[in-house]
């Protein structure tokens, strides 16, 4: 009774000073877009500020990290993909935490939208034409994704894989540096899904969406079942979680102050335009998905055939 009250106090006067959130990938990205959109609300909200903090590295792991390290009293958070807490375990077994154990689910905000975009320049318009070029030049054709071993880059081997299309993956440290290059003409190809906003301003072409259904974003791109992969399906999400044992009562708080947030029309409109839906799930349901999320990408990499150093 004594811990309860403990935490519930500490829960009522909670937070008591900023609050840093971190993301562990490099500015720039999509991941980050939400967690500023989400912290400036929640800064309103529960009157601290909430401050985004970039940790790249490792495809996530080092800004993981440091979170699963960090005290758990609800000042230190982690805003990160579902490649960083269901696939990085994976594909590196060495990883110095673990996705279920060291963590203490929050909510999770958004499913997000993967596109498969092209540079204008690319003489291809659709998957089909992208997939005749590149089996005409094997692996003269790379996809740059966000780091080895994150969503973007399983996602780009599924492709090279459903399709036979010989892919080359080019690897970056976090989303900012691969969009500054596909803008540029330096790579033909990205896979992420940061790449709405350039679409709209004519920078990069749409190819398909890797998702099951059709981005309400962009209603005429089609899906990679729909471009003639029907068994292909590959989705993402967004949340936010804290370090293992943090107190019920803060994770509860936030989680409802969470709801509340995304239940504002006026922030589900700008999470769409990031590229994600908003798709809140409470902190319980969530845990279970990060864990058979992480049963799921291992069946993935399993039936595909990936191997990682």
């Amino acid at each position: 009774m004594l811990a309860l009250s403990l935490s519930g106090a500490a829960a009522q006067g909670y937070p008591t000073k900023p609050v840093r959130m971190i993301v562990p990938f490099a500015p720039g990205g999509r991941v980050e877009a939400v967690a500023r959109l989400i912290a400036d609300a929640l800064s309103k909200d529960l009157g601290q500020p909430f401050l985004v903090e970039s940790r790249p590295g490792a495809g996530g792991a080092i800004g993981a990290d440091f979170v699963a390290k960090a005290q758990p009293d609800g000042h230190t958070l982690l805003l990160c993909s579902a490649g960083v807490l269901a696939i990085l375990p994976n594909v590196d077994k060495k990883l110095p935490y673990d996705s279920v154990k060291d963590f203490t689910p929050v909510a999770r905000l958004i499913e997000g939208f993967t596109f498969i975009g092209a540079y204008p320049g690319l003489p291809a318009k659709s998957i089909a034409e992208l997939v005749a070029l590149a089996k005409q030049k094997p692996n003269s054709l790379g996809y740059a994704s966000s780091g080895i071993g994150t969503y973007s880059h399983l996602a780009g081997e599924l492709v090279a894989i459903a399709s036979g299309a010989p892919i080359k993956h080019i690897p970056y440290r976090g989303s900012g540096p691969a969009l500054n290059d596909i803008v540029a003409g330096h790579v033909p190809l990205m896979i992420g899904g940061e790449l709405g906003d350039l679409a709209k301003a004519g920078k990069i072409r749409i190819l398909a969406t890797t998702n099951e259904k059709r981005s309400p974003e962009f209603p005429d791109v089609p899906t990679m079942k729909e471009s003639g992969f029907p068994q292909f399906v590959a989705h993402s999400w967004v949340g936010l979680v804290g370090p293992a044992n943090m107190p019920s009562a803060i994770a509860d708080k936030l989680n409802l102050t969470l709801a509340r947030v995304m239940a504002d029309p006026a922030t589900q409109e700008k999470l769409r335009g990031l590229g994600g839906e908003p798709a809140y799930l409470a902190a319980a349901p969530f845990g279970k998905t990060i864990a058979s999320d992480i049963a799921i990408y291992a069946d993935i990499i399993a039936k595909a055939g990936l191997k990682f150093e």
